[in-house]
């Protein structure tokens, strides 16, 4: 579930006030995700831990069961949100930079690390895994996204990735499915062209 903000009101806001809406930053908008999973899986730890056994053994059993699928899933929610906030941020220059400066910052950003994590990066190094074609299906680019450790944008895990899942990450970064012909079949698929034009310069 995404963190809505800004929400309406925001929008309302912004409009009143005239100021520009600038565009979001995915990294920004996962680690606001990623924090948001955290609460969610303490909250749902608190709710378990606290709910009873009902006095019998098999309560007691399954609550345990219970507790560890949620901490599990705390754990490698917590675990991604650290790496997220950890991330090294090359763009921020202090007060008092030379035009120059600012300049070559702005080239350096292009390289950043911070862009290695993105779904686009993870997109295309499955395609690269494919032997770059110019285009993948939905279902076989979703399919070797899957093999992947981690979480995608700190919103799901690789593994727990569906087309749809898939086309929502990449709609930020303005990547969208479209018909694409694969011999014979006509089927929902990613551009290469796409996904390397919507490479972000930097994710911080």
């Amino acid at each position: 579930m995404t963190t809505h903000f800004p929400s309406g009101l925001d929008d309302l806001t912004a409009a009143l006030a005239g100021l520009d809406t600038p565009q979001e930053n995915p990294h920004h908008r996962a680690i606001l995700d990623a924090y948001w999973r955290v609460q969610q899986m303490d909250a749902q730890l608190l709710a378990v831990a606290g709910g009873g056994s009902a006095g019998c053994l098999a309560g007691a059993h399954e609550q345990l069961e219970q507790l560890t699928d949620v901490l599990i899933l705390r754990v490698l929610a917590g675990a991604e949100l650290t790496r997220l906030l950890s991330v090294p941020c090359c763009c921020t220059h202090a007060v008092g930079d030379s035009d120059e400066d600012t300049a070559k910052d702005a080239v350096d950003c292009r390289s950043c690390p911070a862009a290695e994590h993105t779904i686009v990066h993870a997109c295309l190094d499955a395609f690269a895994a494919d032997g770059d074609p110019a285009a993948m299906s939905s279902a076989d680019l979703t399919d070797s996204l899957r093999q992947l450790p981690g979480m995608a944008e700190g919103r799901w895990s690789y593994a727990d990735l569906t087309p749809l899942r898939l086309s929502r990450l990449l709609a930020p970064y303005g990547v969208r499915p479209r018909n694409v012909r694969f011999g014979t079949h006509q089927l929902k698929g990613y551009l290469r062209s796409s996904l390397t034009s919507a490479l972000p310069d930097c994710s911080c």
